[in-house]
């Protein structure tokens, strides 16, 4: 019998880490309190005016239609309808040098989320276990070790990953023989299976794009990383047989610790301006040395110029093919955005290498002076890359 994979469906902005974080930092702050209060909503107040999101629609209360929301994202859950924070939870909300960005927090995820889940009603002890995300990566890895195209599509996971009824517990040399099967998907599992894929999407090794979910890595990540063992070997406990006790288990970090997921061949001498030992703003580096990152914005806009001193280096520098970087406009910690349509290059921006450097130059100072490890919001990074960028002399 084949395992249906299941998600939440229809909540992909929710489930932005940068999002998670806010939401994150609202539920530490109502640990304990009852959900179920007679003709009040405990949770809508605060999330609401904290995160900016909506929590739609009002004659409902906010845990009844976010549940899963708070559930497949390791965030919480209830006991005996007391609002109950999970470990993951208080990682994301901390502050510091105790904060984590989206890369360390996927790899402490990836590992752990596996069926049958505690979060959907028809959670069975005794069903065969699968970790739906180590599988994904096990085959994107295999195809990478095989020199082939390094991506797989929505119809791919469900023909050759849940058609072959793969549980990501096999060696990684099973995903390389893998076939085709004639399994199609059932009702609404094609969009909670796709908002899967664009949610681990958010890992700075992987983008989601035109349906698909790309492997982004090089010889030298796939060495340095000892082929990604963290992200692909499954943390197995015992299934309890409580859902409760299951997802406490699940989502437990007692001893667990955080290691910086950095990727070290994407960085060059001059970062040290930029990353200045803040472990936090490594995933900016990462996203901006993506090789698909670069092919993609630049396949979209072939003819851009540096948004900042608008010099065209292909004119400027005929023998050139294109000298421009792309920029990550983002807080520094935040993965790049994800849509429906995939991954947005709505906050990447092509600059010359001088101005590349220059705004990081500019960040830096920037933080240095309000005593502060990273910006606060999306809006506050867009304002000081527009301040940046208003105010070079040309």
């Amino acid at each position: 019998m084949v395992t249906k994979w299941h998600w939440d469906q229809g909540r992909l902005n929710y489930f932005q880490f940068e999002n998670l974080k806010a939401i994150a930092h609202c539920l530490q702050k109502l640990e304990g309190v009852v959900i179920n209060q007679k003709d009040f909503d405990p949770l809508r107040a605060e999330l609401e005016s904290y995160t900016g999101l909506p929590f739609a629609p009002k004659s409902y209360r906010v845990w009844r239609n976010y549940k899963r929301v708070f559930e497949c994202s390791f965030l919480a859950t209830t006991i005996n309808s007391q609002l109950y924070v999970t470990d993951f939870c208080k990682k994301i909300a901390a502050s510091g040098a105790k904060k984590i960005d989206v890369d360390e927090f996927l790899s402490l995820f990836i590992p752990r989320f596996r069926f049958p889940f505690a979060a959907f009603t028809d959670y069975k002890k005794s069903d065969n276990l699968v970790y739906p995300f180590c599988a994904v990566l096990k085959y994107l890895i295999s195809n990478f070790q095989l020199g082939k195209q390094t991506n797989i599509s929505l119809e791919d996971v469900f023909s050759v990953i849940i058609g072959n009824n793969c549980t990501g517990l096999e060696p990684i040399e099973h995903y390389t023989k893998l076939k085709a099967t004639k399994y199609k998907p059932d009702g609404d599992e094609t969009r909670q299976v796709r908002e899967m894929m664009i949610f681990i999407s958010q890992l700075s090794i992987l983008k989601w794009y035109k349906g698909a979910l790309y492997l982004d890595i090089s010889a030298k990540d796939f060495e340095d990383y000892n082929g990604f063992q963290h992200l692909t070997n499954p943390m197995y406990k015992e299934p309890k047989q409580i859902r409760e006790e299951e997802y406490l288990s699940m989502t437990s970090l007692t001893g667990q610790i955080v290691y910086p997921f950095k990727l070290q061949s994407r960085e060059i001498p001059t970062d040290d301006i930029f990353i200045e030992g803040k472990r936090t703003r490594v995933t900016h580096i990462k996203i901006e040395r993506s090789p698909l990152l670069r092919r993609l914005f630049f396949d979209k806009y072939p003819d851009t110029v540096c948004d900042m001193c608008v010099c065209d280096t292909t004119q400027r520098y005929p023998w050139t093919d294109n000298l421009l970087e792309v920029h990550h406009i983002l807080p520094l910690s935040s993965s790049l955005s994800i849509t429906g349509e995939g991954t947005s290059l709505n906050d990447v921006v092509g600059l010359c290498p001088n101005c590349h450097k220059s705004v990081h130059t500019y960040y830096k100072n920037w933080l240095n002076k309000y005593k502060v490890d990273d910006f606060r919001s999306r809006n506050e990074a867009k304002e000081i890359y527009y301040q940046a960028k208003t105010s070079i002399v040309l």
